[in-house]
């Protein structure tokens, strides 16, 4: 069992702080009410006229302010598409589509600055009128313009919105440390390794196409902090049944810096044969391109088909050893040769250095 330490500074999902834009109906209330609500009385000043000037003035440019604030402070919230890591680029693109996520932002900054420039207009013609009528004109003018520009970027609006919900579920990983995918078929003792293989309760994280989102733990090895990820109803049936989006998930995973241990089941118990789990591992290896290690589950049942396996994996050139997850057996020799994987690809694994 690997040691655990706090690792919550280093977890960052790059969407985890993205603001949500308001609802485009809701954001015109809200700047519409506090614009009427400021505005209600007359200040005093030498002359009626100004007065009104001032009100109607200080009402146009406070729904220009709450809405331009709005929008603006949801823009900046979202991080530079293009600076993120591979891996969360790749999901956005799974769950919203990066072109799409991009044309909406756009849409919204130009939505916040057209106000903007629209308020400045009439701001510049409220302080050359005298007529209270006309004033009072000039302002329903400007809401009226301002709510046909929110309006026009209604679509993009309701898109982000939407979407945002799923960028922000998306697992926290730190990037800059290993992460050891856990795959097979299923009931092959996934979930079991990767609870004996942490002291900390694995979570549980969304991630599209999977059936019960992904079971993450953390530990310590010798070389380093590194995070064990189980993906049920991913990694777990042949490629060849999946959809177009869901290998792209699946493709979003070898940005993962790190091994995958291919977890197999000679003695067929697990409902899938030896050729059935032999195979999927080959479809692994050619779609997710990693150093693998492959354990020969339930080394504690004497029937099995261990010695077959041990010879077909030798065949394909992969280091397999025979464990017991659930009563522990070869873990150690397992943790050993993970280490081994690891500090052999330290040059391909970023920070895969002891964590400070």
């Amino acid at each position: 069992m690997l040691s655990y330490s706090s690792w919550d500074d280093n977890l960052v999902n790059p969407f985890s702080s993205i603001l949500e834009p308001p609802a485009v109906e809701d954001l015109i209330e809200i700047s519409f009410r506090r614009a009427f609500s400021k505005g209600k009385s007359l200040k005093r000043r030498r002359d009626k006229i100004s007065a009104i000037r001032d009100r109607e003035i200080g009402r146009i440019q406070s729904v220009a302010d709450t809405i331009s604030l709005k929008l603006e402070n949801f823009v900046k919230s979202f991080p530079n598409i293009d600076e993120i890591d591979p891996f969360y680029r790749e999901l956005l693109d799974v769950l919203a589509g990066t072109d799409e996520i991009k044309h909406s932002l756009g849409a919204v900054f130009w939505a916040s600055t057209t106000i903007k420039k629209i308020s400045r207009f009439y701001y510049s013609s409220m302080r050359r009128e005298s007529d209270p009528d006309r004033m009072a004109e000039l302002r329903r003018e400007f809401l009226g313009r301002a709510v046909s520009v929110l309006r026009r970027v209604r679509k993009e609006i309701d898109f982000l919105r939407n979407s945002i919900p799923k960028l922000r579920d998306l697992p926290d990983f730190d990037i800059n440390s290993p992460v050891v995918i856990i795959a097979g078929m299923p009931n092959t003792g996934k979930s079991t390794l990767i609870s004996k293989l942490t002291t900390k309760k694995p979570e549980i994280a969304p991630y599209p196409f999977t059936t019960k989102g992904l079971i993450i733990g953390h530990g310590e090895t010798s070389v380093g902090r590194v995070q064990f990820v189980d993906t049920p109803g991913l990694l777990d049936r042949p490629l060849s049944e999946r959809n177009k989006m869901e290998l792209q998930a699946i493709a979003a995973l070898r940005h993962l810096r790190g091994p995958v241990i291919y977890m197999m089941d000679p003695t067929e118990t697990c409902g899938y044969s030896l050729d059935s789990q032999l195979s999927l591992l080959r479809e692994l290896m050619e779609s997710l391109p990693k150093p693998y290690l492959v354990a020969l589950n339930k080394c504690d049942i004497e029937d099995g088909k261990f010695p077959e396996a041990e010879r077909r994996l030798e065949g394909m050139k992969i280091r397999a050893l025979r464990i017991s997850a659930e009563r522990g057996d070869g873990l150690g020799d397992l943790i050993n040769e993970l280490e081994r994987i690891l500090r052999e690809h330290e040059g391909s694994i970023p920070s895969l250095g002891r964590a400070p």
